[in-house]
């Protein structure tokens, strides 16, 4: 690790801190005005044998070129050696004959990199080049537009000096000598007569050429973790970026949309009958499915705690907890005398069962005295012997 060192990158971006070499994830605080905290962004490191992203070792699948730390070099996401391409820590292309790309003449278009727009279609002085694939030749080449999924009006006209950044996600359409291209995909358009009649930005296209009028499907859903449709139910492997649309989706097998049901306000749980399914992180942004048979297939699990057989079933924003109580669940009342659906004890512990823990804030405490602990009149703290357990932070305080 005392090896490691950014990968030569033509991309510099003044609001990044490129000599911490801790860890190549980078944390925005909230509400700063320079970055946004609702994205992620990496480096290409090497420690001279060894490319990583995302902390892990960059390696191409069998019967393809090794990675060559020598010749790596970066353009943000983008990246190259002698062999092959790169976009977000994986072989995307070749890197020889009429794909090759040339570093030095590279730049994104389409985009503002110092906002940090993504580097979605780059440009040499041959190609062109969309996440990390080699797309064709840049001749002819122009932007046709690019608009926002927010349903804004378009972003950027090829009329326009405009220089104004694009929020994501968005789509882009260009085209170039002999094709035209949606987010990167060739359409069975005629660049010459190609021309928009409506767009529904994520969704579809309609155009017309010399051919007459056509319709284009696209775009995936990258906001939600599990998507039920009306003949199966999808899951996101890999969050998108701030881009929006890179996510990417796997079909889960043998589920009747029907009976799938997502649990809690942010997708991440989800039960199918007897199954519990819940989506956990291997990395900042791949993740993987786990799946979970429930002891009682008669049960229908909702967010928060749920009693099923002996345990409780606590559905969170930090996905399934399942607690083994000493004695039954005893739910403390709030000072209008109902009970509380946050604090609760069983024979030995405490339990607080908000939806978000803070730091290293417990759902199960110990108390000396459980006869004595209470909801104070603020209803926001239990008072124990030990002190207020504060739902906030939830954390003991002094009394």
């Amino acid at each position: 690790f005392s090896q490691l060192r950014h990968v030569p990158d033509r991309i510099v971006n003044e609001y990044n801190d490129r000599g911490k070499m801790s860890n190549d994830f980078v944390h925005v605080a909230a509400f700063s005005s320079l970055i946004k905290n609702d994205f992620w962004q990496f480096y290409w490191l090497t420690d001279g044998q060894h490319i990583l992203w995302v902390g892990k070792i960059v390696q191409n699948p069998p019967g393809k070129p090794p990675v060559d730390a020598a010749t790596f070099r970066a353009y943000g996401r983008f990246a190259a050696d002698k062999d092959s391409l790169y976009f977000d820590g994986e072989r995307t292309d070749d890197n020889h004959g009429e794909k090759r790309v040339d570093i030095d003449s590279l730049q994104q278009v389409g985009g503002n990199i110092k906002l940090n727009d993504s580097g979605d279609v780059l440009k040499d002085r041959r190609n062109l080049y969309f996440q990390g694939r080699w797309l064709a030749s840049a001749q002819g080449y122009s932007i046709l537009g690019v608009k926002s999924w927010e349903q804004r009006n378009i972003l950027f006209s090829p009329t326009s000096c405009d220089t104004t950044s694009n929020p994501g996600p968005w789509d882009t359409i260009l085209r170039t000598a002999t094709q035209v291209f949606v987010n990167g995909v060739a359409i069975d358009a005629d660049p010459n007569s190609f021309h928009v009649v409506r767009w529904v930005a994520g969704v579809q296209l309609l155009y017309r050429d010399k051919a007459g009028v056509k319709r284009y499907y696209f775009g995936k859903d990258c906001l939600n973790t599990f998507n039920v449709q009306r003949d199966k139910v999808t899951w996101m492997t890999r969050e998108a970026s701030r881009r929006g649309d890179d996510c990417r989706i796997a079909t889960i097998p043998n589920v009747d949309p029907e009976y799938f049901h997502p649990i809690h306000y942010n997708w991440t749980v989800a039960q199918y009958k007897d199954l519990l399914y819940q989506v956990k992180y291997v990395s900042p942004v791949d993740r993987v499915l786990t799946i979970t048979r429930l002891p009682d297939p008669q049960v229908q699990l909702k967010a928060g705690a749920n009693l099923v057989g002996k345990q409780i079933y606590f559905i969170g924003d930090g996905g399934v907890q399942i607690i083994d109580p000493i004695g039954p669940l005893v739910w403390f009342k709030n000072p209008d005398g109902s009970f509380s659906d946050v604090f609760a004890h069983d024979d030995r512990y405490l339990y607080f069962f908000g939806d978000t823990l803070v730091d290293s804030g417990q759902r199960r405490n110990v108390t000396r005295t459980l006869d004595t602990a209470h909801i104070d009149k603020s209803g926001y703290y239990l008072v124990t012997e030990e002190g207020k357990y504060e739902v906030i932070n939830n954390a003991f305080t002094s009394r």
